[in-house]
């Protein structure tokens, strides 16, 4: 990403998606908590994104629906499969005592993980696989994040011609 209008009003280009996320925020002033506790709590689990969900979902992905299916030895994807289920356990609990991951508010995390929730159980076609539907919270907050106006503008992001 560049931001023309970056600190100092000179061009700052950046790279990752997590570091794109919290760059936004700041700058904006919204999805993410300014201090405290609760700063730190969000990029927590904008963190459990970038280290847990992305690349297991992304892995299962493969192995379930690309190339790695062909491999005789089912092991990698077994592997993948029940990180991926322990994940959206860890998911399904937070989400058990509140609305988004971090509370109340929709902030950068759920922004982070909630795009990776929906291609594994769409776009991976995994949720037999994970036993998805054992994970009511992750789903309730799955529908409340796609039936944001945003997200629902987001998702027709190139247009589909």
């Amino acid at each position: 990403m560049l931001d023309p209008d970056g600190p100092g009003g000179r061009p700052l280009p950046l790279f990752e998606s997590g570091a794109i996320l919290i760059y936004l925020a700041d700058k904006t002033g919204q999805l993410l908590p300014r201090g405290g506790a609760e700063r730190y709590e969000c990029i927590q689990w904008l963190m459990f994104q970038m280290g847990g969900v992305g690349p297991m979902f992304g892995q299962l992905g493969f192995f379930h629906k690309f190339a790695g299916r062909d491999y005789e030895d089912k092991r990698p994807l077994e592997r993948y499969a029940a990180e991926s289920r322990r994940l959206l356990g860890v998911l399904d609990e937070r989400l058990a005592k509140q609305t988004w991951l971090t509370g109340a508010e929709y902030t950068i995390a759920d922004i982070a993980v909630f795009p990776w929730v929906r291609n594994l159980i769409g776009f991976y076609d995994a949720a037999e696989l994970v036993g998805f539907a054992d994970f009511r919270h992750v789903s309730r907050a799955l529908e409340a994040f796609l039936a944001r106006p945003a997200v629902a503008r987001g998702l027709t992001i190139p247009a589909r011609t």
